[in-house]
């Protein structure tokens, strides 16, 4: 376990990004962001089971020799989970019918985009390329519009959801281009160590986590239904 947090420290940041959250929590416990811990949890947890999975045979859930290691089910359904999560937390904080339409359509074409996707890659042994990128791409749009609807709110630097807004953003802006890198092109992905580009992604996005839970006021975002 030591070397896997040798190997993965941003894990560390996991934990200490939900420990200021929890200790937060009473600022934002009425409002959406409120199971925002939830999803911290159950990324350490994914990302726990998935080294056991890879580098422990008692937990192989892929019984050919070949794939042995395969964990990519853990973080297949990890994604589905995320992204939702934050479609459903942007398209709860629009204003705008149009954006919201936007937003819930997009989430409608990542879902069958998620539905398709294993019929070309098994989900078992291969990441969801296809899907997650599709994922990211909608994301990015509703990041986007939720700055575009706030930017120019009076004290913005305390809307913690614009901070979770911008850490997406840095991350989801990138990392399908490092997954698709990944799986088209692996020497390329070795030679110009883009895991370590993908860690750091990993942890500009939860100091951007960290940033807003350490800057928010007491609040409670819009909530339209």
């Amino acid at each position: 376990m030591v070397d896997f947090l040798k190997d993965n420290y941003f894990i560390l940041l996991y934990g200490v990004t939900l420990i200021i959250a929890l200790l937060r929590y009473k600022r934002y416990y009425s409002s959406i962001v409120k199971y925002f811990p939830i999803i911290i949890i159950y990324t350490i947890v994914s990302e726990v089971l998935g080294y056991f999975i890879r580098d422990f045979e008692d937990f192989q859930i892929v019984y050919e020799n070949k794939y042995q290691y395969a964990n990519y089910i853990i973080f297949n359904v990890y994604d589905l989970v995320f992204f939702f999560y934050f479609y459903f937390l942007f398209w709860k904080t629009m204003k705008n019918k149009e954006h919201k339409a936007i937003i819930k359509y997009g989430s409608l074409v990542y879902l069958v985009s998620a539905l398709i996707n294993p019929f070309f890659q098994n989900v078992y042994i291969y990441p969801q390329l296809y899907a997650s990128t599709i994922g990211s791409i909608v994301l990015i749009i509703a990041v986007y519009l939720y700055f575009r609807q706030n930017w120019n709110q009076k004290g913005k630097k305390h809307d913690l959801i614009l901070w979770i807004g911008g850490g997406l953003l840095v991350f989801n802006i990138f990392f399908p281009i490092i997954s698709i890198i990944s799986f088209f092109d692996y020497p390329s992905y070795e030679k110009f160590k883009l895991r370590q580009v993908h860690y750091v992604l990993i942890v500009a996005m939860y100091m951007c986590f960290i940033m807003g839970f350490i800057f928010m006021k007491p609040y409670r975002p819009v909530e339209n239904s």
